[in-house]
């Protein structure tokens, strides 16, 4: 006696796969594009309008984003007095963005607030000071736009002032940018800084 050849659905009971499931009639036809057309195209009346209580629950508010920056910026600078000298010392990483000499304007806004201590008969030197990372030439050179970005500011608050810009690189550091053999970030963030020197 002949056996007929298994065919698919044998097949899938004999491996035990096959599942309870929509017969073949039950499977609607494709959606063509022209069933899309004959629908239309939906307006704000097919929409329902949310209740009050849910446009409220959807609102957050938002603080502007300089206002953190205003409030950081308020420790960017020191003040002390060395050798008749007095000097300012900003803080770099507040001032610019990572390998940038661009001032934000929060920062320039408290630059300018230092003008009213700076003197008119005395010459002010901005000096500006990198940490170790990166080629002497380089660090020399971002140094020196850095100052050069902070006297500019002093300079357009008062046209009086005798300013001077220079970069001095990673020549000058004032704390060790490693202790111990290892790199140590927190003396490479002092070194990081532009300095506004004047006699007084």
């Amino acid at each position: 006696m002949k056996h007929a050849a298994a065919g698919p659905v044998a097949v899938l009971l004999a491996a035990g796969l096959v599942v309870a499931g929509p017969t073949a009639s039950a499977f609607a036809d494709p959606v063509t594009p022209q069933d899309i057309a004959d629908r239309g195209t939906p307006t704000p009346d097919d929409f329902t309008d949310p209740d009050q209580s849910r446009i409220d629950e959807s609102i957050v508010e938002l603080e502007p984003g300089i206002h953190d920056l205003e409030k950081g910026i308020e420790d960017v600078e020191t003040t002390k007095v060395s050798g008749g000298d007095t000097v300012v010392t900003l803080d770099t990483d507040i001032l610019f963005d990572f390998d940038s000499a661009e001032l934000s304007e929060a920062a320039k806004k408290k630059i300018k607030e230092l003008v009213k201590d700076l003197p008119t008969d005395s010459e002010i030197i901005v000096g500006g000071h990198t940490d170790s990372k990166g080629e002497d030439d380089y660090n020399k050179k971002l140094s020196e736009d850095r100052a050069k970005a902070v006297a500019d500011v002093l300079t357009s608050e008062n046209s009086d002032l005798d300013v001077a810009a220079k970069g001095f690189g990673e020549s000058e550091p004032v704390e060790s940018n490693e202790k111990n053999g290892k790199d140590d970030p927190e003396g490479r963030a002092k070194n990081r800084r532009v300095e506004i020197r004047y006699e007084d």
